[in-house]
């Protein structure tokens, strides 16, 4: 089977996409499968065989936002999907960015390849979120006439059925075990330290984790570490001075895997304040690298039981109550070490190989 992945992000450009498209293709291939890439013109993302960058050239954050360079990226994406098509012929068309699927959409109907598109986010039901986003989502999903829709938690799932999308179907979210995988909970800061994984966007509710810091610091020396790049930094930055808390917040930059696997796993806990989530892949390696995790309830955690002991799950754009979950962690080491075994144990129902597997029964149903 030959598969083609349309997605916005694809390594090296940060985003959950890139992470998402890059592992299912890791498992299609090692599964004997053939894989091409279509995906934006950018020069943070790798070149190679059978990776196409249509559009004009963008930066990683600039991606994130509708702006007349990406709306011309997108008519010229229209005009070249029919040529990648008749070159490649794939038997599935996968996709992972809505407003791509829409543009790409056209060309699948006229070689007659099923569409299988991938939320990463939906956000079409959160009032919070700009009317024309929540519109427009549904409105682009529902004219690509996608075969399938998949989103990576039950609630959003749900929500996509009763928007009248009635093709939407669960595909969670994956974790190479392998790569995240610690020797048990071993933190080796003297100082507590807690670490945050993820781009420097409004979504990620960092602006809340600072302000806990601020009410933390008074009493008790700790570290934050923000590892990601983005929009924000320099605002984050201005708060940080603003509150008097450069010493304690370090905003550590875009790191590698690999690199942010060894910082996790030397500090004592995880923070994921986000404001809006599908499933946070950071909090699955998190889990994975067996660090304890505080977070909001967002994507899988959005109805997670009232005895769910595999992360201290808190209120969005709540700093205090951030602060109270934070200082039970600097003060109860056995509370880390519970919450990081529970986490791991949970984390095993996430490897890519079985989000692959799900994922092949999704395209051959349609053949």
């Amino acid at each position: 089977m030959k598969v083609l992945h349309v997605t916005k992000k694809y390594p090296h450009a940060l985003g959950g996409d890139a992470v998402v498209v890059a592992n299912l293709q890791k498992q299609q291939q090692a599964a004997g499968h053939r894989v091409v890439i279509v995906t934006s013109n950018c020069d943070a993302i790798k070149t190679g065989e059978h990776i196409y960058k249509i559009g004009l050239k963008d930066t990683p954050s600039g991606l994130d936002n509708i702006t007349i360079r990406r709306i011309i990226s997108l008519i010229m994406l229209f005009f070249q999907m029919f040529f990648v098509l008749y070159k490649e012929r794939p038997n599935v068309i996968h996709t992972h960015s809505v407003d791509m699927t829409f543009f790409v959409s056209f060309a699948a109907r006229w070689y007659r390849i099923p569409l299988i598109h991938t939320f990463h986010i939906v956000t079409f039901y959160d009032k919070s979120q700009p009317a024309l986003r929540r519109k427009s989502e549904l409105w682009l999903v529902r004219k690509s006439e996608a075969r399938h829709i998949t989103a990576p938690n039950a609630y959003d799932v749900k929500k996509l059925q009763m928007a009248g999308l009635s093709q939407a179907v669960l595909l969670s979210n994956g974790v190479d075990l392998a790569l995240w995988k610690s020797h048990g909970y071993t933190e080796k800061n003297k100082i507590v330290t807690f670490v945050a994984v993820g781009r420097l966007e409004t979504q990620k509710g960092y602006e809340y984790l600072i302000e806990a810091v601020a009410l933390l610091a008074k009493t008790w020396p700790l570290h934050v570490i923000i590892i990601g790049n983005g929009s924000q930094k320099a605002i984050l930055e201005k708060l940080t001075q603003k509150l008097g808390v450069e010493k304690f917040v370090t905003l550590a930059g875009q790191k590698t895997p690999r690199e942010i696997r060894t910082i996790l796993t030397e500090a004592h806990a995880a923070v994921f304040p986000s404001l809006y989530e599908t499933t946070p892949l950071t909090l699955l390696e998190a889990w994975a690298a067996s660090i304890p995790a505080i977070a909001t309830p967002v994507g899988i955690l959005r109805d997670a039981p009232s005895n769910f002991k595999a992360a201290s799950i808190i209120p969005a754009k709540d700093p205090h109550a951030l602060a109270d979950a934070m200082e039970q962690f600097i003060k109860n080491e056995q509370l880390r070490k519970t919450t990081a075994e529970s986490g791991y144990a949970e984390v095993k129902k996430y490897t890519w190989s079985t989000v692959a597997r799900s994922l092949e029964a999704i395209y051959r149903s349609e053949r």
